[in-house]
């Protein structure tokens, strides 16, 4: 497994908190979710270099035992205090040049890590975005369509009487967010834990490699999050299922088991989510589920005192929330016809690569209806780092990004080179040391007798 920077101090962990809730297309930026997408495997910055990488050299005895010689032999040599017949340099000088030489190979190392990085936090992504959004910042930044995907051509759907056009846009892996509707194709990397809700083969299952994760090179079946069977009567749903196309799912009905186009998958997507309806609200907020609600005010505003200050300077340099994001988590009033998007309820970050608990919180089939909710476990769950194998794509809401995977949590940091000779070395220091401090003394006890 690749070794990786979390920097724990600037993401979060999770701590203190005990679930995480996930809107269908708004990508969330702050705390307590991790700042980007983003992995960092080098040590060093071209300010904390210098500092960090003479205080590795100096771990090693051997050259403060050096530096200390030097010293004193300079003190003999250019003082009064005492004589000293040989230049401080022929010490100095030497050890001035091992570390140097030692410096300038850890520099190139680190500086092929920051390379490395670069091209793991830049390689081109998909996700899906509305097409108006797109074409307003075209001027503004570097926002593109992906011309691998549809030509490059954006995909116009219906809802509700309205036609809209969905983008595949293309951008870096480090610019996902949790909460964006990620698109990735076969043979491709993961970019981020994904709970998967469409795909190209029956049923909206996929296949990944985890050989990068866990070892094992044997494909391994990820599903898409499944309705329960209701208790009785029939439920028929045209947004809510994840199995491919509508489905009854009932006494004496078999849900259909087949394949689902691009075009299908991303309206059904679209229809719960914020793509298709900018100002739709959390499910959680259903009134008919009144005795399920939760406090999203308690849950946002737990925070650590890092995210406390970004919130704080957010509110002084005007970088606050919109008004749509105020109005999705506003509870609807009475009468008010509003469409509600699905909401993912999950457990905070952590190291548990086979496991996973969490549940779909997905829109009602009908004006004034109940949500319905989607259990989830870790065979719905994307990872990072494993491959798309046999499945042509698929299509996940991003769950945990950059600092918050499984992969980078159960990573270490980039250990500091120092090897058995070096501890060996460093110990053979002090026996030097030692029996030079008793042939002094020996010597010194005899010379006064």
């Amino acid at each position: 497994m690749s070794s990786f920077k979390t920097n724990r101090p600037n993401a979060s962990t999770g701590a203190g908190e005990r679930q995480r809730y996930i809107d269908f297309g708004h990508p969330e930026h702050h705390p307590p979710f991790a700042k980007d997408n983003s992995v960092k495997t080098s040590r060093y910055s071209i300010f904390s270099f210098l500092p960090l990488a003479i205080r590795e050299q100096f771990r090693r005895n051997g050259n403060i035992y050096f530096v200390v010689i030097g010293f004193i032999m300079f003190l003999g040599y250019y003082t009064p205090l005492f004589n000293s017949a040989v230049s401080p340099w022929t010490t100095l000088g030497p050890l001035a040049l091992v570390v140097s030489v030692s410096l300038a190979q850890e520099g190139y190392t680190d500086l092929r890590r920051h390379r490395s990085d670069k091209l793991t936090n830049n390689h081109a992504c998909i996700i899906l975005s509305r097409a108006d959004d797109l074409d307003e910042s075209t001027g503004k930044g570097d926002r593109k369509r992906d011309p691998r995907i549809n030509n490059g051509n954006d995909l116009n759907i219906r809802l509700n009487g309205e036609q809209i056009s969905i983008a595949f846009e293309s951008v870096a892996r480090m610019s996902i967010h949790a909460g964006h509707i990620v698109f990735v194709r076969n043979r491709e990397m993961i970019p981020a834990d994904l709970v998967l809700l469409a795909s190209s083969n029956d049923s909206g299952a996929a296949y990944v490699e985890t050989s990068s994760i866990d070892g094992e090179t044997n494909l391994k079946l990820r599903n898409s999050p499944q309705l329960p069977a209701p208790s009785g009567g029939r439920l028929l749903s045209s947004t809510c299922l994840f199995n491919g196309g509508s489905a009854l799912v009932g006494f004496g009905d078999e849900s259909q088991q087949e394949s689902e186009s691009i075009k299908h998958a991303v309206k059904r997507i679209a229809d719960m989510s914020l793509l298709g309806h900018r100002d739709g609200v959390c499910a959680l907020l259903n009134p008919a589920n009144e005795n399920e609600l939760p406090d999203l005010e308690s849950t946002a505003s737990r925070r650590s005192p890092k995210g406390t200050f970004e919130s704080i300077w957010r509110n002084i340099f005007g970088e606050k929330d919109s008004g749509e994001d105020n109005h999705r988590r506003v509870p609807p009033e009475e009468g008010v016809d509003v469409h509600y998007i699905a909401t993912l309820t999950s457990e905070p970050p952590n190291t548990h690569v086979n496991n996973f608990n969490g549940k779909l919180t997905l829109p009602p089939n009908f004006p004034g209806g109940r949500c319905q909710h989607a259990p989830l476990n870790a065979e719905n769950l994307l990872l990072r780092g494993a491959v798309l194998r046999n499945t042509e794509w698929v299509i996940g809401v991003a769950c945990f990004t950059g600092a918050d995977t499984k992969l980078v949590m159960n990573s270490v940091a980039t250990p500091s080179k120092f090897s058995q000779l070096d501890i060996l070395i460093n110990k053979t220091v002090f026996l030097v040391l030692f029996i030079m401090i008793v042939c002094v003394c020996s010597l010194g006890g005899r010379a006064v007798t």
